[in-house]
């Protein structure tokens, strides 16, 4: 009886291996075809699209040549704008939007409930709403350039990263930024020093295990 159950559990184990298998083929087969239509010419990829190359249709690396060299914007130049564009805007939105969440959170002001709402409600709106008119826009004032294009993903990602500050801020005692006021702190140095100290996690894994107890160094406004 157990000889029997342990080989049909060894099929069972075979059939899901083939089937596996061939769901693989099936995904890596279309990457296949595309490295190999790229040795061959244009021609060849529209006539013969899923044949091997051969002596008339064979171009070598001229395709990967070209793609590197081709247009106004080439491989590497690309490589560039496109790490300069993710590097200034990640920059950007967390100056930007932190500073703003964290007057959002501690100044209780119509503006700010306004503000705040804002870039709620700017996470509802779909893109299909805004694209025209901010490319318009970024057209009409030049931004539309790789130096430039940083300022249009601060206000696509300023909605959200508020709202995701806001929270964390919120969730810092107010009474740590009073400590750090008392001890000679204003408005900014507590913005800068303490809040993002208290928001990283390390900070937050060591004022759990001190039970919150928070002690200031000789500078008052570095929190350790």
């Amino acid at each position: 009886m157990q000889t029997s159950l342990s080989k049909k559990h060894e099929r069972g184990k075979m059939a899901t291996t083939v089937a596996f298998a061939v769901i693989c083929i099936v995904y890596l087969l279309p990457i296949l075809i595309v490295l190999v239509n790229s040795f061959k010419s244009n021609a060849a990829v529209n006539t013969e699209t899923f044949a091997l190359p051969n002596a008339d249709s064979f171009v070598g690396f001229q395709n990967y040549v070209k793609g590197m060299t081709f247009g106004n914007y080439p491989f590497v130049k690309a490589v560039f704008y496109s790490l300069f564009i993710t590097l200034v805007s990640s920059a950007l939105i967390l100056l930007c939007t932190s500073m703003a969440a964290w007057y959002v959170s501690r100044v209780g002001s119509l503006v700010s409930k306004i503000v705040y709402y804002l870039c709620v409600f700017s996470m509802v709106v779909p893109f299909q709403m805004v694209m025209f008119t901010l490319s318009r826009t970024a057209n009409k004032l030049h931004l539309d350039t790789p130096w430039t294009i940083p300022v249009i993903y601060l206000g696509f990602g300023a909605g959200l990263a508020v709202f995701m500050f806001s929270g964390f801020v919120k969730s810092i005692p107010l009474e740590i930024e009073e400590a750090a006021a008392i001890d000679g702190c204003g408005p900014v140095s507590a913005a800068i020093d303490v809040t993002p100290r208290s928001v990283n996690p390390q900070g937050l894994m060591r004022e759990n295990h001190s039970r919150s107890v928070v002690t200031f160094s000789a500078n008052p406004c570095m929190v350790t």
